[in-house]
């Protein structure tokens, strides 16, 4: 072999070695720059987040932001603001996105310009790019779908503006605040809570807020249905074990819900729509209908129970289907008691018990019952059928995580629980 065949040879090796050499560079450079690209799109990702929990919670809604009083601007510019810093951030990851991407295509077409050995290699890097792409792109695809899903179910529109089709209840009035009444024991002796006994663990949930609920008018239905803190979908069990097993059909309720107060009864799902007074869903025809409840708390972070950040509680006992909620005019908790076939409100029963000192509630044979802020302890009780408070205590339990629910079944005299995740049952010892 001659010298300059030798020397065509060894500069074409030296070629091809700068070339593998370049090859892994780029290589190494595309692996950072996919590392930051999932960064960025988890930081995109709770932004979109972090801004659709701000607007779901604070942002006044449509028209009844426009009316809003001289006093109430500060509040909407308050959280205007907010909500654009949270789109400005949202804009700034999407730029950085872009700029990610044509980085990566600029690298691609130093790549294909470099590389004169090793087409396996780069045929290979190209086909696993577009896979990365395509990947990306679908991913960024289902999170605006996902936005699209929160965002339809936060414009709620309040009440009096037009919303879906369905049956509206009557309008009940709410009378003047009740005078402060003595603590008696002139209830029914037998209707009074003793104690809580036999607790038992059913199952631990996957979520620290939440409903579970059997029906309970029906006897024979042994179903359970559990609903999730926000969402417009309800899980179906057909019996314990199957609840226990995790298998489940879904229902589609049409409306959000809100809260950890809802209830299944005679085949009604009754529910809170977010910003918004009550729901009535009935399971077999799937019609709605509406029920306005006049000066009741129901937005703006004003709970009826912090605790488990709910506004409307809907209880079911031995004397039929009830409400429980916050007035806007002192912010005591009311009580009215419904009317299932004409689905409108009988009475009003202001207990002058104020919301803040509550932090859960429920109702079993005519006796409402709320237990203190850290939810240990029933402190206060009050007769709904005289109209008067009654000394009645209890233990619930020991201080410890959110207790998110509490609701009594008259079917089986049962008070369900979702306790730090777990559903508990426990049976209620009347006196």
């Amino acid at each position: 072999m001659t010298l300059p065949q030798r020397m065509v040879l060894y500069g074409t090796c030296v070629v091809a070695l700068m070339n593998s050499i370049g090859l892994l560079v780029l290589l190494v450079q595309q692996n950072q720059q996919c590392a930051r690209l999932e960064q960025t799109e988890a930081r995109l990702m709770e932004v979109e987040q972090s801004s659709v929990v701000e607007f779901l919670q604070e942002v006044p809604r449509g028209a009844a932001g426009l009316r809003a009083s001289v006093g109430e601007q500060p509040q909407y510019q308050y959280q205007y603001s907010r909500n654009k810093r949270s789109k400005e951030e949202e804009k700034e990851l999407q730029q950085e996105l872009q700029e990610i991407r044509q980085e990566e295509g600029k690298e691609i077409s130093e790549q294909e310009a470099s590389q004169e050995v090793g087409e396996e290699t780069d045929k290979r890097t190209k086909h696993e790019k577009h896979k990365q792409r395509h990947s990306q792109h679908y991913h960024k695809a289902q999170v605006q779908d996902d936005m699209m899903m929160m965002m339809t179910y936060s414009m709620v529109p309040p009440p009096g503006e037009k919303g879906e089709p369905g049956e509206r209840g009557e309008r009940g009035e709410l009378g003047p605040p009740g005078e402060k009444i003595q603590p008696s024991n002139d209830a029914i002796i037998e209707c009074l809570i003793k104690s809580l006994i036999n607790p038992r663990n059913v199952t631990k949930m996957k979520t620290t807020f939440g409903t579970w609920m059997k029906d309970t008018a029906q006897l024979n239905d042994e179903r359970i249905w559990v609903a999730d803190h926000f969402s417009r979908m309800l899980k179906e069990y057909k019996s314990i074990s199957f609840f226990q097993k995790n298998s489940s059909d879904t229902i589609d309720v049409i409306k959000y819900y809100q809260g950890c107060g809802h209830i299944v009864h005679n085949g009604f799902f009754y529910y809170h729509a977010a910003g918004t007074p009550s729901i009535a869903f009935d399971f077999s025809t799937k019609r709605l209908q509406t029920l306005t409840i006049e000066n009741s708390l129901y937005n703006n972070l004003a709970y009826l129970l912090p605790n488990s950040k709910t506004y409307f509680k809907l209880a079911a006992d031995e004397n039929g289907l009830w409400l429980i909620f916050a007035s806007n005019v002192d912010e005591s908790i009311m009580v009215a008691q419904l009317d299932q076939k004409t689905f409108s409100v009988t009475s009003y029963v202001n207990t002058t018990y104020p919301r803040i000192k509550a932090g859960n509630a429920f109702i079993a044979c005519g006796v409402l019952y709320v237990t203190d802020t850290k939810d240990t302890r029933v402190t206060f009780a009050f007769d709904l059928l005289k109209g008067k408070p009654v000394n009645v205590t209890f233990d619930l339990r020991s201080a410890g995580e959110v207790l998110a629910m509490l609701s009594y079944s008259p079917k089986d005299r049962h008070l369900y629980v979702w306790d730090h995740s777990y559903v508990r049952l426990y049976v209620v010892h009347f006196i």
